[in-house]
């Protein structure tokens, strides 16, 4: 059935079909009713006095105030926990928040500097005002890929002895490289000829093609020594596995770009493309050519320290000295280590094809590392200092 919706004509239609209300009183009760009445009018006098009714009053409020007193302090102690735990979240998603920026502050500040352990080359004039002489020594990757020239200060000695004092002092997994080949073998010198005397045996397969790149960027400095003589056991010749009976190789570094090495440690090295091994045919025959490969990925670990398709300005100036001109494109910072790193490639790379001086252009800085940008730079000796 549908609910009946009322309205005035039906609420008084209603009213008038209810049956009569009347009083069923006798009129004896009635009586008694009205004498009541005026019984009560005659006593008002004997009321509670006016001072009890407030206390009436308090005392009846005591009373609700006992029964919903438990439910109120209970609602406000939730109430104010509430409180208490919503400021508590928004302190926390505060501290996350600031968190988060500090995290994303020092990942910009890690971007910026990156945390690397670099070993620079030096300068040929810092090592006579601190009254120092200098050595390379060759090391492998921990993967046996790779040559890693690390250079040392040393005292004024014979080449041949300082070399025997590194690789007797030096421990060369401190900076996350492996043993040099050279620490099985007797090394002594005769006039311009180095003689290394290994056990047979001692050279393994996968160091044999790194070997001469080894000993010759560990002897052919400042073109103290000539040639290297192989010896087995005291016998002219050393045996190797793969390309027989070897007794002498030429100590000549060839010119070749270089690039960046990350050991697994924090320790950042820069290393010729020569120390892969690679045939002495396939490097690039002019200093142009090996800077316009300095910006390739290469194999075995070797990075790039110049952008992308970057071009540079050559001018060679004579035999000696060149310069190099920056694209607009590069923005040079003087507290970046990797723009630092770039620099030192570039002279590096500059030595090794025999120019003494480089001359930077456009760079927009006055000064980066050891180096006055706005004079020429000569003297770039050693690499990878280890202090």
């Amino acid at each position: 059935m549908e609910p009946i919706k009322w309205n005035d004509e039906k609420i008084e239609e209603h009213l008038k079909h209810l049956p009569p209300i009347r009083d069923r009183r006798s009129k004896q009760d009635l009586f008694l009713k009205v004498q009541a009445n005026i019984n009560y009018k005659d006593n008002k006098g004997k009321r509670l006095p006016s001072w009890s009714i407030p206390a009436l009053a308090t005392a009846c409020a005591l009373v609700i105030f006992g029964v919903f007193a438990p439910d109120l302090v209970k609602n406000g102690i939730q109430m104010e926990n509430s409180k208490v735990a919503e400021q508590s979240d928004k302190r926390e998603d505060k501290s996350l928040d600031d968190l988060a920026d500090k995290d994303q502050n020092s990942a910009g500040i890690m971007k910026a500097e990156p945390s690397v352990a670099y070993h620079a080359p030096n300068l040929e004039k810092n090592l006579k005002a601190m009254n120092k002489d200098w050595v390379t020594v060759g090391y492998l990757d921990d993967q046996a890929q790779l040559v890693i020239p690390v250079s040392f200060l040393t005292d004024q000695d014979f080449y041949v002895n300082k070399v025997n004092k590194e690789l007797k002092a030096f421990n060369p997994n401190n900076v996350g490289l492996a043993d040099s080949p050279l620490e099985k073998a007797k090394i002594t010198e005769e006039e311009e000829t180095v003689i290394v005397d290994l056990p047979a045996g001692s050279i393994n397969g996968a160091e044999e093609p790194l070997l001469q790149a080894l000993i010759t960027m560990t002897f052919a400095n400042e073109n103290q020594k000539a040639k290297v003589e192989l010896r087995m056991n005291g016998d002219k010749g050393y045996e190797f596995q793969r390309y027989g009976t070897v007794s002498e190789w030429d100590l000549k570094v060839p010119g070749a770009p270089h690039f960046r090495y990350d050991a697994p440690s924090t320790d950042a090295f820069i290393v010729s493309l020569y120390a892969t091994g690679i045939d002495t045919k396939s490097m690039p025959k002019e200093f142009e050519d090996a800077l316009e490969m300095m910006d390739d990925q290469q194999e075995r670990g070797l990075k790039p320290l110049l952008p992308k398709n970057t071009v540079l300005g050559v001018k060679v100036l004579n035999k000696d000295d060149v310069e190099i001109t920056f694209p607009d494109s590069i923005k040079l910072s003087a507290d970046d280590t990797e723009d630092l790193m770039m620099i030192d490639a570039i002279l590096l790379t500059a030595e090794s094809y025999g120019f003494e001086s480089v001359k930077f252009n456009n760079t927009k800085l006055d000064s980066i590392g050891p180096y006055q940008l706005d004079e020429e730079i000569e003297g770039v000796t050693g690499a990878n200092f280890y202090q």
